[in-house]
């Protein structure tokens, strides 16, 4: 960790969209990063030196994303989080496990990910937040038992992240007793949603699964606001960030969406990094955020426990950790490197948003 020899790493990887359609999630991602950075520096760094972090921007691409990898197993990186984005980190993982540099991350939901990690075939693979599948059977199940949403229209990106969420969705909603009346994929940076918001306001649904990214996002909801377009959303909607103002203007009232995250979840831990967040940046942290701050800690904590920025030893601590996680609660890795095992079913009443379920899985 710092500017050492080859043989101990040069550094923690970020692989990043800095630009490109997930560039504020990034933004937000970038946050959380930097305040577990400046708690460990100022503890004193890890082994004796200060942690440095390798930012290079994948633009929520696979072929970029497979370039970064490249990159930073080329420098040496200990670890890498990252790609953020699931296609990229599907298209990166195939270099991490031929260097056997460990990736981790918080953000990126792709069920395949879970299929291909740890004892499916790619131990090097680590991921701390719950895949679309998880949060799409805990989601279902809410919607079926806790509101009237029965009719839903699916609108997703045509991406790794879009087809991975709305595929998980459809065997869930419909064993919960919920119709998916109809679904539109569309290519990111999409400059106008007019056709499909047209299209499926005449099936008249009870509620909108969106499975898309930020930019791509609120030009969606900025269309369909336009449009005079008041059925709520769900799927993976982002309730907050830039998309406030429309709950703010009453556009989203009634939506339900699952997450992993929330600034509100009372914890003594989770107080405190809201409140650091919020000083550093005048903003509570986001899903992103906390994905950020969580993934650099566990590394943190990997490297202490291993007492060594050597990969395959931070590979192994991994394989055993124990870490505290700011909502409550502890992480271990099952035999897939996956710790995720909290959904936030959140949604929005009276404008505001609001945690309605936590769902702990088994």
């Amino acid at each position: 960790v710092g500017c050492q020899p080859a043989d101990v790493g040069e550094g923690i990887g970020l692989s990043a969209p800095v630009t490109g359609p997930a560039a504020t999630a990034a933004v937000w991602e970038r946050w959380g990063v930097d305040a577990a950075l400046e708690e460990i520096n100022s503890s004193g760094g890890l082994l004796g030196r200060k942690v440095e972090i390798m930012s290079l921007d994948n633009h929520c691409n696979p072929a970029e994303a497979v370039n970064v990898a490249n990159k930073l197993v080329e420098a040496k990186v200990a670890a890498i989080i990252g790609a953020h984005c699931s296609s990229g980190t599907l298209a990166s993982m195939p270099i991490i496990l031929a260097a056997k540099i460990p990736m981790i991350t918080g953000v990126t939901t792709a069920p395949a990910i879970t299929d291909q990690s740890g004892v499916g075939g790619n131990d090097y693979m680590f991921r701390i937040n719950p895949s679309d599948q998880d949060m799409m059977d805990a989601l279902a199940i809410y919607l079926g038992t806790k509101t009237k949403m029965k009719k839903i229209a699916v609108i997703a990106e045509d991406t790794d992240f879009g087809r991975g969420g709305a595929n998980a969705f459809a065997p869930a909603a419909k064993k919960n007793g919920l119709d998916i009346i109809s679904t539109d994929f569309f290519p990111q940076n999409t400059p106008d949603f007019t056709s499909i918001i047209t299209r499926v306001q005449q099936h008249h649904p009870d509620a909108i699964a969106l499975f898309q990214l930020g930019g791509d996002q609120l030009n969606f909801l900025r269309n369909a606001m336009q449009m005079g377009v008041n059925t709520p959303y769900t799927g993976r909607v982002e309730l907050g960030g830039k998309n406030q103002q429309f709950i703010d203007a009453g556009g989203m009232e009634g939506s339900v969406a699952a997450w992993f995250y929330n600034a509100t979840i009372d914890t003594p831990l989770n107080k405190a990094f809201v409140a650091e967040i919020e000083k550093r940046n005048k903003s509570i942290p986001y899903l992103q955020t906390w994905h950020g701050y969580s993934c650099l800690k566990i590394l943190a904590q990997a490297i202490k426990e291993a007492n060594s920025a050597d990969p395959v030893k931070i590979h192994d601590a991994l394989k055993k950790i124990s870490y505290h996680d700011v909502m409550g609660g502890t992480m271990t890795f099952d035999d897939h490197n996956q710790a995720g095992k909290t959904v936030v079913i959140q949604g929005v009443k009276d404008r505001k948003k609001q945690v309605f379920d936590l769902v702990k899985l088994p």
